[in-house]
């Protein structure tokens, strides 16, 4: 867990610069060898552990920690710990202003590296958490970094509570899929919370109880009781496919972001990864990731999938997504902006850096390629070329070079478009006459079809799901793609949501991509549904004029035909 050291300024004879350069580069060492200590420690339990061993390491020799505390002990004469200090300042401050807080929390990343290159300086002891832990405490910190949740899963913990952080930091990613409750940016954490104090950590609600009472502790046990067992109930399902009660099959597949999301997909019964985010690789570094780095990455989560299809979607930077590795033009409106497919196509260079390694991974998986934020046909011929064009590139290295490893070469990638603006919407049906698949991202579908931003609360009551005119958004996609005979899945938030899995499947689509967590109940769903009473719920629904009007119609139908089996449908269905 990271402890900020506090180091006061101290400089150097300018005699000693080169014993000073000699003093870091033992301690660079001492930090890696920590690095690998910790990978030893963890003995291979997660394969995303290793991965961010080996990322930190690569953090700790980067021009912006060795490089800049080199240049200045050498230029100014500065002791390696303050220099050191000064070079994480530089780094906070750079991801500071960036606008979007899930890259802002990237920056943690790299103060976890050198926080621990600080320590060494300073012959401070490692900080090794759940050291001495009890199994089944609860970790109480000031700031979680990346590789924390591992080593506090390993020691028994079983909660983690932080006063800094938040849910889209590095390190919640990793808590949840690892299933580890957290919650983050508690204040004054230190001043009310003592050792052996009892605490209630609800990782689904974000909050935490403070020494609760008798009563309230078994209402937090019951609580946790009753999901577990419900759980445990859909967990049955793993194995089965998602049926209707008529015989419509419907496939369920995830959204992910690392090799642990596949794996926790897999174990909840995924049929497949609808979407692998590829940005992630692109967060914790002020660099930009090589080609080869890209090429193992998707390896990794191949392999992963046990042979389950994975849809990569390419690049979606920009907008308010911006890593300190570009330098990317945000406009007086972001969101509307140089973002996603405009973004790859602004910087051809590192869209085929990324589209190289996809397509020498793909001879060792199946593999689908999505472009995000695709606007029209103009959009999609261009990103299609230079697609095509690195493709033939790849196919002509491979059987140049003969490579044993990627000899053999595999069917054609299928290219597939997100269907996430308004334009694209209404003009599905050119789309889908032009690549192999489809899929509606509805987050940005429905931000852009009402001009309400989705991260501002004031107009936060315009973002919704089951207005009329989403539903006709949808149900003109889904006829779009019926007509071209080409495959259409959703894997924006709303195929997540329980309320709306009957909607969907009556709309037409038979292919939903969401949260792995959310896979055991839309399973369960599906397994007590029949497909014409959906198809007749979403025909109705086509017919009201208000979010109001759909939202009574669905409580109603589903009240009528599931809660009686499977009352979990409007429930809390969360494992966190």
């Amino acid at each position: 867990m990271m402890a900020r050291v506090m180091v006061a300024e101290r400089r150097i004879l300018r005699a000693d610069r080169e014993a000073e350069l000699a003093r870091l580069t033992t301690a660079l060492q001492a930090a890696d060898d920590q690095l690998q200590g910790v990978r030893n420690y963890l003995n291979g339990i997660s394969t995303d552990g290793n991965a961010l061993i080996e990322t930190q390491r690569l953090m700790l020799r980067s021009p912006e920690i060795e490089g800049a505390a080199r240049r200045m002990i050498a230029d100014e004469a500065l002791a390696a710990e303050w220099a050191v200090t000064r070079a994480l300042d530089h780094i906070r401050a750079t991801f500071a202003e960036l606008p979007d807080p899930f890259f802002r929390a990237r920056g943690a990343d790299f103060e976890a590296v050198g926080e621990r290159l600080v320590r060494v300086l300073l012959d401070l002891p490692e900080i090794r958490p759940g050291t001495g832990a009890r199994r089944g405490a609860i970790a109480v910190c000031y700031e979680l970094t990346p590789l924390d949740p591992y080593q506090l899963q390993r020691a028994g913990i079983v909660g983690i509570v932080s006063e800094r952080g938040g849910k889209t930091s590095h390190a919640a990613l990793v808590a949840r899929d690892l299933g580890l409750p957290y919650v983050a940016g508690i204040k004054n954490l230190g001043v009310h919370v003592h050792p052996n104090v009892r605490l209630i950590v609800d990782g689904s609600r974000g909050e935490i109880v403070l020494d609760p009472d008798e009563e309230m502790v078994a209402g937090y046990r019951s609580r946790a009781a009753s999901s577990q067992q419900r759980l445990l109930s859909l967990s049955s399902l793993r194995d089965l496919p998602a049926v209707t009660r008529d015989g419509a099959r419907i496939q369920l597949a995830a959204n992910v972001e690392s090799v642990a999301g596949i794996v926790a997909a897999r174990a909840r019964g995924a049929d497949a990864i609808g979407l692998m985010r590829t940005e992630f690789l692109y967060l914790d570094r002020t660099d930009l990731p090589s080609e080869e780095e890209q090429y193992t990455d998707a390896l990794a989560a191949l392999r992963a999938a046990e042979g389950i299809p994975v849809t990569f979607r390419t690049l979606d930077l920009g907008g308010d997504k911006l890593p300190a590795s570009l330098r990317i033009a945000t406009g007086s409106n972001p969101a509307l902006g140089l973002r996603s497919i405009r973004f790859s196509l602004e910087r051809p260079d590192v869209f085929r850096t990324q589209l190289r390694a996809l397509y020498r991974a793909a001879s060792h998986g199946s593999i689908r390629l999505m472009l995000p934020l695709v606007s029209g046909v103009t959009e999609l011929e261009r990103a299609t070329a230079i697609c095509d064009d690195v493709a033939g590139a790849v196919a002509h290295l491979r059987h140049k070079t003969q490579e044993s490893a990627e000899a053999e070469v595999g069917p054609p990638v299928p290219l597939g478009v997100m269907i996430e603006t308004p334009s694209a919407a209404l003009t599905a049906d050119h789309l889908a006459g032009r690549c192999a698949f489809l899929s509606l991202g509805t987050n940005d579908l429905i931000q852009y079809a009402f001009a309400a931003d989705r991260g501002n609360d004031d107009v936060a009551d315009l973002y919704q799901p089951m207005h009329p005119a989403v539903l006709r958004l949808i149900k003109m996609v889904v006829d779009a793609a019926r007509a071209a005979a080409v495959p259409l899945s959703i894997c924006g938030d709303m195929a997540s949501d329980p309320m709306l899995t009957w909607l969907l499947i009556g709309l037409g689509l038979t292919e939903l991509s969401m949260d792995p967590a959310s896979i055991p109940v839309i399973k369960s769903i599906v397994r007590a549904s029949r497909l014409a009473d959906a198809e007749a719920l979403a025909q109705e629904a086509l017919s009201l004029q208000s979010e109001v009007a759909v939202r009574a119609l669905v409580e109603r139908s589903m009240t009528e035909h599931l809660s009686a089996e499977t009352p979990i449908w409007r429930g809390d269905h969360s494992d966190g």
